[in-house]
């Protein structure tokens, strides 16, 4: 009988102790799944933060793209051409393309193209005149024993040598920095600029289908009104180096000067 009881309780205690072995393996396995779980919700959420991003790029790239193509093709000269307005211009556009709607307002010039220029001198003043020539040693002008004479405003002139530019410097031909000299009425202030066109002059330089522009550096006694009288070196050379086919000239006035 007492050895029934002993073989019982030694049953009894095999079986809690397998039990407890079932029970501890049981709670191992439920933790260790625990944690599957957890790194698994852990990996999807940074795997979805990371499609996201992608997607995010992809489409950061896509729009990019769309509005660096739209302003090229439209020249535009915008911060959405250049890398560092991209950002900002994502921001303003709102995840959404409005390309089509930004102000088409400065265009580029393309780098395969000569930029043209474009006269933009403006004209005061522009009426038909009736021109003259004359020369250093015209008939009545101060002229020196080594054949010089000056203008009105003191600019140094020889039949020879040519005209004493601003600089100091003697320079053959008949221009003062770049203008032929003209006598004007008075009431066009020296060193004014004037532009001539239709003059019919051919010879000693002139073209009759160049226009020249003109520095007022001298006077008259029979220069007024309309009437304008042009430096042509020497008097010898009037009709003789220089013609005029008969045309009505026109001057504009492209800049009032500050002589008097």
């Amino acid at each position: 009988m007492k050895l029934k009881r002993i073989c019982a309780f030694l049953i009894m205690v095999f079986v809690l102790s397998g039990c407890a072995s079932d029970i501890a393996m049981n709670v191992s396995g439920a933790s260790e799944q625990a944690q599957n779980n957890a790194l698994i919700t852990q990996l999807t959420h940074r795997n979805n933060i990371r499609t996201t991003l992608h997607a995010d790029m992809k489409q950061e790239v896509a729009l990019k793209e769309e509005i660096r193509a739209y302003a090229l093709s439209k020249k535009l000269n915008t911060k959405l051409v250049k890398q560092d307005g991209v950002q900002s211009s994502l921001k303003l556009l709102a995840q959404k393309s409005q390309a089509a709607q930004y102000k088409e307002d400065t265009p580029i010039q393309n780098e395969q193209e000569e930029p043209t220029q474009v006269d933009s001198t403006p004209v005061l003043d522009e009426y038909q005149i009736r021109a003259t020539l004359y020369g250093v040693d015209c008939y009545g002008c101060n002229v020196r024993e080594d054949g010089s004479g000056n203008t009105a405003t003191g600019v140094q002139l020889h039949p020879t040598w040519g005209v004493q530019q601003s600089n100091g410097e003697w320079l053959e031909g008949l221009t003062y920095d770049g203008y032929y000299i003209i006598a004007m009425d008075p009431s066009i202030p020296f060193y004014s600029i004037v532009e001539i066109s239709n003059h019919g002059l051919s010879g000693m330089g002139f073209s009759p289908d160049q226009p020249i522009k003109c520095m007022v550096l001298d006077r008259g006694g029979a220069i007024y009104g309309n009437h304008i009288d042009l430096y042509v070196g020497s008097e010898n050379y009037i009709d003789t180096q220089v013609f005029w086919d008969g045309s009505v000239p026109t001057l504009k006035i492209l800049r009032y000067g500050s002589g008097g």
